[in-house]
């Protein structure tokens, strides 16, 4: 639902992370997309967080590389065994996202 993957990739700033020794090339969103997602998942109406999808949107949604993260979101890091990575990956991104974009 929250794939926005190529929707204006001359407009998107990127930066590449790097967590746990590993990195993850990102790039940014509107923030209408981000907005609507933390609606969602994080001050849903219902009062009812789901910080995992909120995790899972956020991966596809900003994270290019490596593509089976991209790909995959949340589910790669679970067959992974992985609790660490994603809530790691999860605050690069929303730093990411919160950077003034130098132009």
């Amino acid at each position: 639902m929250f794939q926005q993957k190529g929707w204006t990739n001359n407009m998107a700033r990127t930066k590449t992370v790097t967590v746990n020794g590993v990195d993850y090339s990102l790039q940014s969103v509107t923030f209408s997309w981000y907005s609507n997602l933390t609606d969602l998942y994080i001050n849903p109406a219902n009062g009812r967080k789901n910080t995992a999808k909120y995790t899972d949107s956020l991966i596809k949604g900003c994270v290019t590389a490596p593509a089976e993260v991209a790909k995959a979101g949340l589910k790669y890091f679970d067959e992974q065994d992985d609790l660490a990575t994603p809530g790691e990956l999860v605050r690069e991104i929303e730093i990411f996202l919160a950077e003034r974009n130098k132009s």
